[in-house]
């Protein structure tokens, strides 16, 4: 434990904060392979994720096969380059009443895909949620049984160039305090 009661193996706030703040969309690969233990820890913080009463209703199709790649790619528009993984994020319908959870686990899977983007983009990969793919085709080349819907897929990879980050609209434009429109805190707040 340090002075201020950390583990010393863990990351500082600001060192968090910085790998949310530089993430960003990659859609170009490199050739290169992620190691085992790599993906092993990707998927492993993307289990992780916050789950609404810990329903865990979801399942993930790690794809790695080049000639699997090639057909998700024929049928996914979004899938752009040429990534050596890609991560299909479910809902799986057989863990929870779907009609009952308005939406609910489709913000599991969506919390889980965002560790997995910073995760990733921590060990130096690169990363993009696409939604731009042909359900139906994609649930039979990936042979899914009918309570798995398909929500997400995820390509990976080692960025194959510099990576670009997205131009974000101001805090003043998009941060209210207490009230809608109140773009600085009351004093005394």
């Amino acid at each position: 434990m340090t002075d201020d009661g950390r583990r010393g193996d863990a990351l500082s706030p600001e060192e968090f904060a910085r790998i949310v703040r530089t993430r960003s969309a990659v859609r170009s690969y490199a050739p290169a392979l992620i190691e085992e233990r790599v993906l092993d820890d990707l998927l492993d913080a993307m289990l992780s994720a916050p789950t609404g009463s810990n329903a865990q209703a979801w399942s993930f199709v790690v794809v790695r096969d080049a000639a699997a790649l090639r057909r998700l790619r024929a049928f996914s528009p979004g899938l752009v380059g040429k990534p050596p993984v890609v991560v299909v994020a479910c809902v799986d319908g057989s863990r929870l009443d779907l009609a009952s959870h308005d939406g609910a686990p489709e913000l599991c899977v969506t919390m889980a895909v965002n560790t997995l983007l910073l995760t990733a983009h921590a060990y130096g990969l690169g990363a993009c949620p696409v939604t731009s793919f042909r359900t139906g085709v994609l649930r039979v080349l990936l042979d899914m049984p009918d309570h798995i819907e398909p929500v997400f897929m995820v390509p990976m990879g080692y960025p194959a160039g510099e990576r670009h980050r997205s131009k974000r609209r101001p805090r003043r434009e998009v941060i209210s305090y207490d009230l809608f429109g109140q773009h600085t805190p009351l004093a005394g707040a």
